[in-house]
């Protein structure tokens, strides 16, 4: 399965999360693509809807590579981020990227599960998969998983999951987790 790692900078130090998640998940056999995203790097959203009415999946900024980025996560099976929890979202690194990833959804709405949502720009979204690391207390833990299926349900992938990271042990769990979903798809 072809695995795509959005990875903020932190996760990618010190706290080494990113490469024990790389390494079992090619280990088990998955072709990963890991990324480290930095926000200084990526153009802040205009918000000008150009990547949904002007140039329809791909954002009119095009001096970053975030038109790149985005294709990779459509045509992968499965997208995994891995980001601090920072007041129950995402690090600056990964919110950066999720501004932009916008073009992957469609302009319109519709009513989905009861809800008003953006419509599909594809027919298939890859698995989605967050896992939040760090000091976080449970409130902002129960917020981030909340907010990961708030977001699964405008992208629609075919299964999401939400996992929090704060020890070791934890860590070993979202690993097998994570490997365990991806088992499904392959």
């Amino acid at each position: 399965m072809n695995v795509l790692m959005l990875c903020d900078r932190e996760s990618a130090r010190g706290k080494n999360h990113k490469n024990a998640l790389e390494n079992a998940l090619t280990d088990a056999g998955h072709k990963v693509d890991a990324l480290v995203i930095n926000r200084e790097e990526i153009k802040p959203c205009m918000g000008c809807f150009g990547c949904w009415v002007k140039t329809p999946g791909r954002c009119v900024i095009t001096d970053d590579e975030m038109n790149e980025i985005s294709g990779k996560q459509m045509t992968s099976d499965a997208v995994i981020i891995l980001t601090e929890i920072i007041y129950g979202g995402f690090s600056a690194d990964i919110k950066s990227y999720l501004d932009r990833a916008i073009q992957n959804i469609g302009a319109d709405f519709e009513v989905y599960k009861g809800e008003m949502r953006h419509k599909k720009r594809y027919e298939n979204f890859p698995f989605f998969i967050a896992v939040g690391y760090g000091d976080a207390g449970e409130p902002e833990r129960q917020t981030f998983t909340r907010l990961i299926q708030r977001n699964a349900l405008n992208m629609r992938p075919e299964k999401f999951l939400a996992l929090t990271v704060s020890n070791d042990e934890t860590h070993k769990r979202a690993i097998r987790s994570v490997l365990k979903m991806l088992e499904v798809k392959a």
